[in-house]
């Protein structure tokens, strides 16, 4: 039986869906290392692909704070997990999920950061996220041939 995962359906839909909301300009699915998954419609490719560049090295920068934190880089403990980035500026948010293993959930939302439409945002982000768990939780990528 194949697995579903966020390589193999597409999410367009459900970022779709996520857009409808209020204010959300916006949304895109990305994996960890910055390849676009999924957008919604009316972002360029082009736009998306910089954008999920962009929430990779985020999400890797938000990674490298745990010295800063105090934790202990050297323990397994001391990594770091990352959750959610809060981006705030003068009219727009950007919001950037973890939604899975190497996968990620990108927003952008008119307003600051203390709207109603970007409370509204989060909230129906993390309800998209848990409700497509089971697909994002299994992203994998095949092994290339000739390797084990």
């Amino acid at each position: 039986m194949t697995e579903h995962t966020a390589d193999t359906v597409d999410m367009t839909w459900a970022l779709n869906e996520l857009a409808k909301e209020r204010g959300v300009v916006n949304v895109l699915l990305f994996t960890s290392d910055g390849l676009l998954l999924a957008a919604s419609d009316g972002l360029s490719r082009e736009d998306a692909e910089r954008a999920c560049a962009a929430f990779s090295g985020m999400k890797a920068l938000n990674q490298d704070l745990s010295g800063f934190c105090g934790l202990d880089e050297g323990d397994g403990d001391g990594r770091l997990t990352w959750r959610h980035i809060v981006s705030d500026m003068k009219d727009h948010t950007v919001l950037v999920f973890a939604a899975g293993r190497r996968t990620g959930v990108g927003v952008s939302v008119r307003g600051d950061s203390m709207s109603q439409e970007v409370a509204v945002a989060i909230t129906a982000t993390m309800k998209m996220i848990r409700g497509l768990r089971p697909v994002l939780e299994a992203r994998e990528r095949p092994a290339p041939a000739g390797t084990s």
